[in-house]
């Protein structure tokens, strides 16, 4: 009898001593390249899920990334772990590799093998190794008693691998040759579940669907076709409708490029994640661990623009996927039990061509004259030889030995920085010295710049560009300091979460420890904040 009222007397304690505010899901939604003004833009054609956020969730209006290379695996590494890239490592989406002397995804790793869900694949395994921090999905399963379960999908890797960490229970994204895949550092084979759901779905029954669409034309806004179109990815139409197909006829690398820059792939990903959650076991427990990222619209915005009526359909449509999806986790885990969380890894800029015409000092940044204006000054300082290994993104990486070459000769290295200012679009020129120094006080461009910095993997020479200046052969891109492309939404809905508008200052990397909190884990080194703002208060128990 003791004995019996001992387990109770355990029992009870642990009822009140859990935070009534702990969901039993929490589900982590990342939209690639969803600008924070998009939502007051667009958000009058939405009905759904995300209209469902704007007026119940906790809208952080002015949310901002702190450093400066805003791109794809920078951003989501940051979201879920709630660091910079000067704390994770993750600096660019690739990077040279200094001994290996190759550029190396941020994702792939040599020690892993490819799992595909499908036909054979031949790209290499990937893995979250290159990480330098764990996730709040990862601190998820450590932490907690039973381990909840953790499942992240994308279309990308290195957007489904950060949210998913160093252990999930399930990660998956598209590889670009037409199948599913999972790597060897998760999963010794295919995992039951998602074998099961891509069986019964293959992609491949969308070939020659039509993308039209979803709303009258009076509805969209802007000019069609977008200003600036270059050519699409996957041989897309310049206009509605988009039809899924390949001129060989058969479902192929054409037509796979184009369903990846489709609506339909973003409701793959959210039926895919639904199926998933509720074969392993999403009922009980918790709070287990959703992750999603949403490639499409980065697909489609570096195609068409951010102010194309295609992005507006993604836009539209995806509202109606997150729709779909909220109601099946009221189905899953029940109305008010999940928190989820909305933010984005990055923003996109305008199309320069558009920009022109509104009379913005704006153009497109010719990689090849970078690299010719630094072989040129080192030539002339330095003497005759190759002195530049590779240009990633904005990082100049020089051969062995030339950096400190310049480091021995100050009138070199400055003949190298006012040289390479010379080319169109340059703004300003950094070295590798002095973002490691990081004395940037009341700099803030120099600040973000260190934010993005970690030695070894960031190059030797960072070139800033001017504001609206790219260089990327895409329609439009991203990854500056500019706000254009830090500004993204915060948002978070459901269990725990104060609704309401709220605009001091934050940041991305503010999600994790804010989730972190909910779920009552601590995370290990962060730059993010718990947004105790949006955090509602417990009511006791009468």
């Amino acid at each position: 009898m003791k004995r019996c009222l001992a387990a109770a007397c355990l029992l009870a304690s642990a009822v009140l001593h859990a935070d009534a505010r702990t969901p039993k899901a929490i589900v982590l939604v990342v939209v690639d390249q969803l600008r924070a003004d998009l939502i007051d833009r667009y958000q009058q054609q939405w009905s759904k899920g995300l209209h469902r956020l704007v007026t119940d969730g906790a809208w952080f209006r002015e949310a901002y990334y702190p450093y400066f290379n805003t791109v794809t695996c920078p951003g989501h590494a940051s979201i879920a772990t709630g660091a910079v890239p000067s704390q994770h490592g993750m600096v660019l989406n690739n990077w040279w590799d200094r001994d290996l002397r190759k550029l190396v995804t941020c994702t792939e790793d040599s020690h892993a093998t490819i799992v595909s869900y499908g036909k054979p694949l031949t790209s290499m395994g990937e893995s979250a190794a290159r990480m330098q921090l764990t996730t709040l999905a990862d601190e998820i399963r450590a932490q907690l008693s039973p381990s909840p379960h953790v499942i992240a999908f994308s279309l990308k890797p290195r957007s489904a691998i950060a949210l998913g960490g160093h252990r999930p229970d399930a990660v998956a994204w598209f590889d670009d040759a037409g199948a599913w895949a999972t790597s060897t550092a998760f999963s010794p084979g295919p995992v039951a579940s998602v074998a099961e759901y891509i069986k019964a779905h293959p992609v491949e029954k969308d070939f020659g669907r039509t993308w039209d669409r979803a709303l009258p034309l009076n509805r969209y806004l802007y000019e069609s076709p977008a200003i600036g179109l270059q050519r699409t990815k996957g041989e897309m139409t310049q206009t509605f409708p988009h039809i899924l197909k390949s001129p060989s006829g058969l479902p192929d690398q054409v037509f796979y490029d184009q369903w990846q820059s489709s609506p339909f792939a973003d409701e793959y990903l959210a039926s895919m994640a639904l199926h998933v959650a509720e074969k392993i076991g999403y009922t009980t427990g918790g709070p287990h661990f959703v992750g999603i990222g949403f490639s499409t619209l980065d697909k489609v915005a570096h195609d068409y623009g951010p102010f194309s009526h295609e992005a507006q359909d993604i836009l539209i449509r995806l509202d109606r996927t997150l729709g779909d999806l909220f109601a099946g986790l009221d189905r899953l885990v029940g109305p008010g039990a999940y928190t989820v969380a909305l933010t984005a890894d990055h923003g996109v800029a305008p199309t320069p061509e558009r920009a022109i015409q509104q009379g913005i000092d704006a153009g497109r940044i010719s990689v090849q004259e970078l690299i010719a204006r630094a072989e040129e000054s080192m030539t002339k300082t330095l003497g005759a030889g190759t002195h530049v290994s590779q240009l990633a993104h904005d990082y100049l990486y020089l051969e062995p030995g030339v950096y400190e070459g310049l480091q021995a000769n100050p009138t070199a290295m400055r003949t190298l920085v006012a040289d390479l200012k010379t080319v169109p679009g340059v703004l300003r020129v950094i070295t590798r010295d002095e973002l490691a120094a990081n004395h940037f006080d009341g700099d803030s461009a120099g600040r973000q710049s260190a934010l993005s910095f970690f030695q070894g993997r960031s190059g030797d020479i960072m070139i800033l560009f001017k504001p609206y200046w790219i260089e990327s052969l895409n329609t439009t891109t991203h990854g500056s300091g500019y706000q254009y492309d830090t500004h993204v939404p915060v948002m978070f809905m459901g269990a725990g979460i104060a609704k309401g508008e709220y605009l001091m200052r934050v940041s991305p990397t503010d999600v994790a420890p804010t989730l972190a909190f909910l779920a009552g884990v601590t995370l290990p080194l962060t730059s993010g904040r718990v947004l105790s703002e949006a955090i509602a208060p417990i009511v006791p128990h009468q």
